[in-house]
C-alpha cells in the first residue's frame, strides 16, 4: 500500500516536470521485422491493408496543425511518413504510438513517441544504431509477428523488443500471444477481428514498455525517487505532529465530517487558513456512512481490483478519507469538505499516511524539493478563481466557456472555496425571490381563467414553471407565458409585473406568437426577445438598461407607451 501511495505522490510530481526540458520520453517505434500470416488469413489481411492505404493519413488529408507543439507536430509527420508505405503488418506499430502517446502525455505533454520504417531483426548492434540515428532513448522493436490459425480461432503472436541507448541494454524481449476475443475497456475491439488478436497480445507488452521506461528515464526516476523523499518527510514530520484542533471544531459544522475520525490538521502562519484530514474504516454492514457519503462531489476510488474482476463494482474499498479546508474572510469563515476517497489500506497508519502523501499533489513542497512550501496555502487546495478570458485557449474554447466565464465574473481573484459558497447563497436567495414572483404573478392568471377574462381561458401545461426576466434591480418583471384562448389557439403572450405594486400589463411590443401543433416556446421566446435586445436562457438577469427604460418602461403623457394594464 505504501507502494502505492507513492506512485500516485509520483505521478503528481511527474505532472509538475512534464513541460521543462527536451522532449521526453523519446521512443521511435519500428515497422515489424519479419511478418508470418496463414494463407487462409491472407485475405483478410489484404483487405485491410488496403483500408489503411485509404485512410486520410495514407491520403494526407488532414486539417492544418495551427499552434500545436512542436512535439505533436513531430509525431504527426513522423505518422504520415510511415503511412507512405503503410501495410496490414504496421498496424501493430501504430497502435503502439496511440497507445503509448495517450499513456505517457497525460504526465509528460512534451514525450516524443515516432515511427519509424526502419526494421531489425533484434541484434542489440543495430538497435543502437537506430537509436543514436533517430536520437531517442528507446527504440521498440517487433522483431517476429505471425498471424495463424488455432482450435478455429485467430491467434496473433509478437515478439517485443524495448531498448534504452543510456544502458546500451535490451531492457525486455518477450514473445506474446493474443486471441480474437473483445478484452473492453481500453483495448476493446470487434470479437473475431483480426484486429482484435492484435489488441489482446500488445495489452501485456505494453504494461512492460511502461515498466521499462518508469524504471530508466532519469527525469521519472528522479520524480520517483522525490516523492519518496517527501513520503519519508511526510511520515516522519507532518504524521507525527500534535495538532490543535478547537478552532476547526468551532468553525465547521457540517453533519457529515465526524470529528472523531480527523487525525491530523494544521493552519497557515497567520491562522486565517486551515486544512483538516480525516479517515475511518467503514463496516460493509452499516449503511449510515455510505448514506452520508452521498453529499460528496468528484469521490475518487482506488482499488488494487480489476475492473474485470466478478462484483468489482459491488466492492467499494473499505478505507474513506477527506479533507476540510478552511478560510476567513473578512471575519467568517468558509469552509469545504473535499477530495473524499475510498481505498484499500493494510493498517491505519497506511491509510492515513497514504493519504496525507496527496499533499504531494498540493503544493505542500516546494518545486523539486522535499522541504515545505509557504505556496501551499495559495496552491491547489486553496486555488483563486480565474479569469477565463485571459486564457490563451479563450479564443478557441469561448462558446464552451462562455457560460461559466460569466457566472464567475464577478469572483475573479476570489478563493474559489468562498466564491462556491457565496454562489450558492446567490441561488439560494435567487430561488427565494423567484418563488416570490411566482406567487405574485400566477394568482392573477388563474383568476383570468376562471373569469374568462383577456382572452385566457386555458392555461398551458406546467404553467406554474414560469420564465421571468428581469434586472438586478428586481423592480420590473417580464414573463413570457403560453396561454390558449376560447377557440383553442395557443399563444405566447408577454406579461410585465411591478412588484413593488403587484401590477400585471401586458407588453404590447411584440405580436403575440401563434404557436404550431406540437411546437415548444423555447425557440421563439429567444427570438423575439432578440429582436430588442440580447438574451438567453441561460442568463441569469437580463442588464439592458435602455431596453427596460425604452422597450418597456416607457411613459407617453403619463400613461405607459408599450403596457396595456391587467390587473
Amino acid at each position: 500500500m505504501k507502494k502505492l501511495a507513492i506512485l500516485i505522490a509520483f505521478l503528481s510530481v511527474a505532472s509538475v516536470t512534464k513541460a521543462q526540458g527536451d522532449y521526453e520520453p523519446k521512443m521511435v517505434i519500428l515497422a515489424p521485422f519479419a511478418t508470418t500470416i496463414e494463407p487462409s488469413l491472407k485475405a483478410e489481411t489484404d483487405k485491410q491493408t488496403e483500408e489503411l492505404k485509404s485512410s486520410p493519413m495514407a491520403t494526407g488529408q488532414l486539417p492544418a496543425d495551427g499552434g500545436k507543439p512542436g512535439n505533436i507536430k513531430l509525431m504527426t509527420k513522423s505518422t504520415l511518413s510511415f503511412f507512405k508505405q503503410v501495410n496490414f503488418s504496421k498496424t501493430i506499430s501504430l497502435t503502439a504510438q496511440d497507445y503509448l502517446i495517450y499513456k505517457f502525455y497525460e504526465h509528460f505533454e512534451n514525450c516524443l513517441i515516432l515511427l519509424g520504417s526502419e526494421t531489425s531483426g533484434g541484434e542489440l548492434a543495430d538497435l543502437q544504431k537506430i537509436a543514436v540515428k533517430e536520437n531517442t532513448t528507446y527504440v521498440l522493436n517487433f522483431p517476429k509477428v505471425s498471424f495463424y490459425k488455432e482450435n478455429k480461432q485467430t491467434v496473433c503472436k509478437i515478439q517485443v523488443q524495448l531498448y534504452d541507448v543510456q544502458s546500451n541494454q535490451i531492457l525486455f524481449n518477450n514473445e506474446y500471444t493474443g486471441g480474437w476475443n473483445n478484452p473492453g475497456f481500453e483495448f476493446a475491439c470487434e470479437t473475431g477481428t483480426i484486429g482484435c488478436t492484435i489488441n489482446n497480445a500488445l495489452a501485456p507488452a505494453f504494461q512492460e514498455v511502461i515498466r521499462g521506461v518508469a524504471s530508466t528515464n532519469k527525469t521519472i526516476v528522479r520524480a520517483r525517487e522525490l516523492a519518496e523523499q517527501r513520503a519519508a518527510y511526510i511520515e516522519k514530520s507532518v504524521y507525527p505532529k500534535t495538532f490543535d484542533a478547537l478552532l476547526v471544531k468551532d468553525v465547521v459544522k457540517d453533519s457529515t465530517v465526524n470529528f472523531n475520525n480527523l487525525y491530523q490538521n494544521f493552519y497557515s502562519p497567520d491562522r486565517a487558513k486551515f486544512v483538516a484530514f480525516f479517515i475511518t474504516t467503514l463496516d460493509k454492514k452499516d449503511a449510515k456512512p455510505l448514506l452520508a457519503a452521498k453529499s460528496d462531489n468528484n469521490v475518487k476510488i482506488i482499488t488494487s481490483k480489476n475492473i474485470k474482476d466478478p462484483g468489482y463494482l459491488d466492492q467499494r474499498p473499505q478505507t474513506y478519507a477527506y479533507v476540510v479546508t478552511g478560510i476567513n474572510y473578512l471575519g467568517k469563515w468558509y469552509y469545504k469538505k473535499s477530495e473524499a476517497t475510498y481505498f484499500d489500506a493494510g493498517t491505519a497508519k497506511a491509510g492515513k499516511l497514504e493519504f496525507l502523501n496527496n499533499l504531494q499533489g498540493w503544493d505542500y513542497f516546494a518545486d523539486n524539493s522535499a522541504e515545505p512550501s509557504d505556496g501551499f496555502w495559495d496552491g491547489e487546495l486553496f486555488r483563486k478563481v480565474q479569469d477565463k478570458r485571459k486564457d490563451t485557449d479563450w479564443e478557441k474554447y469561448k462558446k464552451m466557456w462562455a457560460d461559466e466565464e460569466k457566472e464567475n465574473r464577478e469572483y475573479v481573484g476570489q478563493y474559489e472555496l468562498i466564491a462556491d459558497e457565496l454562489k450558492a447563497g446567490k441561488r439560494e436567495a435567487e430561488k427565494k425571490f423567484r418563488q416570490r414572483l411566482v406567487n405574485l404573478i400566477l394568482p392573477h392568471y388563474e383568476s383570468m381563467v376562471k373569469s374568462k377574462s383577456n382572452h385566457f381561458a386555458k392555461l398551458g401545461a406546467n404553467y406554474q414553471f414560469l420564465n421571468l426576466i428581469y434586472p438586478a434591480s428586481d423592480d420590473v418583471v417580464l414573463n413570457p407565458f403560453k396561454v390558449v384562448d376560447e377557440k383553442g389557439v395557443a399563444r405566447i403572450r408577454f406579461f410585465v409585473l411591478i412588484p413593488k405594486y403587484n401590477q400585471l400589463y401586458e407588453w404590447t411590443l411584440p405580436k403575440p406568437y401563434v404557436l404550431k401543433k406540437g411546437e415548444y416556446t423555447d425557440e421563439p421566446i429567444t427570438n423575439i426577445i432578440k429582436a430588442f435586445t440580447a438574451w438567453s436562457f441561460a442568463d441569469e438577469t437580463l442588464e439592458d438598461a435602455a431596453f427596460w427604460k425604452e422597450r418597456i418602461l416607457l411613459k407617453d403623457g403619463g400613461s405607459y407607451k408599450y403596457l396595456k394594464l391587467i390587473r
